[in-house]
């Protein structure tokens, strides 16, 4: 329990981080869909990083790789509805979303040692 919710501190971190350094190069549609994606990204890889914890022990390369699978699926997902939602932001909804995953994505392993 301990590792989740230290990973969910560190997911939290990293949106608040990222989402800081780019707000300032978009504007306010662009800040909108990046708040969307940094409340997608946390949930999604949090869902994943469960995954990968829970079969850590027999199989961690299959719980990962199915959360990458439900990566992909998410960011295809969501591609289409904000395609019908936001057809001005899609690219900053989209971008956003891929360097949340991305970067948290990246620290995962430390914390599923814990």
């Amino acid at each position: 329990m301990r590792g989740f919710l230290l990973y969910l501190a560190a997911c939290l971190v990293i949106a608040a981080l990222l989402g800081a350094i780019a707000w300032g190069f978009t504007d306010r549609v662009a800040h909108d869909a990046m708040m969307v994606s940094g409340a997608l990204a946390v949930g999604v890889q949090l869902v994943s990083f469960t995954m990968a914890r829970t079969l850590r022990a027999r199989h961690l390369l299959l719980g990962w790789g199915l959360g990458s699978v439900l990566r992909l699926v998410a960011l295809v997902v969501y591609a289409l509805v904000a395609a019908r939602v936001w057809q001005a932001a899609l690219a900053p909804a989209l971008l956003s979303f891929v360097g949340f995953v991305f970067v948290m994505t990246v620290v995962e392993p430390i914390f599923l040692k814990q």
